[in-house]
């Protein structure tokens, strides 16, 4: 996967003309409508939600045809294989994904906009995995304060080996999850939107996507915070080390146990993972943007 392809274009109305292999077609182009930027948008997002939803349906109807199937699946196996079944499908919907970036790559490319970006030094890149590890230990603490739990969550995690529960809730998950709604749902919306405009729009579809009220809960702030690392790197693996570093501190936090979050060790681990929290941002809010490549 190349950084190169996953820069974010600036918008159109504020970025000088560039030499690029394709310059800009010397006629005037028509200005798009609101109808078809919204589309352009929604429809990686419509994609991989439709190959989920057909790859569930399929997995349901093979189980229901196959009663001694059934029989011989435990609850801890039909939720696994379901989980199995959705990152099958976002795996399959990748080399679409990857082609959508290109389509949008070749397209501001004749418009003379579009831009490449550097990738960030290995410090700027830890930050945000650090960002994640931290508003994942912050929410957990609060879902313990409130007790509030996510019992589906945690019965999902321990049906398999925690390698291959880290490797796909950890990894596959967020590698396709970034591709869908920063690359190509943020970046489509950057076109014609300022930053914040697009970070709320994108974390308010990123939270619906999810369809669980208590991962809607988290979802919307996690949206947002990677919508900002990802506008502030210009690179796919800024939200992606962010996004792995929330996943993966929730799977480990459940195969080792809440232990070390009640009684007063709670409290101090909440303000612990708030400071570093905003710390970071911080940090990298103040961070240098990257440079333009040649």
């Amino acid at each position: 996967m190349s950084t190169r392809d996953f820069g974010i274009p600036e918008q159109t109305a504020h970025v000088p003309q560039m030499q690029t292999p394709f310059p800009p077609a010397s006629v005037p182009q028509k200005r798009e409508g609101i109808g078809i930027r919204l589309w352009r948008a929604a429809y990686p997002v419509l994609l991989v939600l439709g190959v989920q939803a057909v790859a569930g349906f399929v997995l349901g109807m093979l189980i229901a045809a196959n009663p001694q199937l059934y029989r011989m699946t435990s609850d801890f196996d039909l939720l696994w294989l379901v989980l199995v079944a959705t990152v099958a499908s976002q795996i399959a919907a990748v080399p679409f994904l990857v082609a959508f970036r290109i389509m949008d790559e070749n397209r501001l490319r004749a418009k003379g906009v579009w831009k490449r970006y550097r990738l960030p030094n290995f410090g700027y890149l830890a930050l945000c995995l650090g960002i994640g590890i931290g508003m994942a230990l912050l929410a957990l603490c609060l879902f313990e304060l409130i007790g509030l739990g996510d019992d589906g969550t945690q019965v999902v995690m321990f049906a398999s080996h925690p390698f291959v529960s880290i490797l796909v809730i950890g990894l596959i998950g967020p590698a396709v999850e970034e591709l869908v709604f920063r690359v190509l749902l943020f970046g489509r919306l950057r076109e014609w939107m300022g930053p914040v405009s697009a970070g709320l729009l994108s974390a308010l579809v990123f939270t619906l996507a999810h369809g669980n009220e208590i991962q809607g809960v988290t979802a919307f702030f996690y949206g947002l915070a990677l919508a900002f690392v990802y506008e502030k790197f210009k690179t796919f693996w800024a939200p992606f080390l962010l996004h792995a570093g929330v996943n993966s501190t929730v799977v480990l936090t459940a195969v080792v146990g809440r232990g070390f979050l009640v009684g007063a060790t709670l409290p101090f681990v909440a303000l612990a993972s708030a400071a570093v929290v905003v710390g970071l941002v911080f940090v990298a809010y103040r961070a240098r943007l990257p440079k333009e490549r040649e």
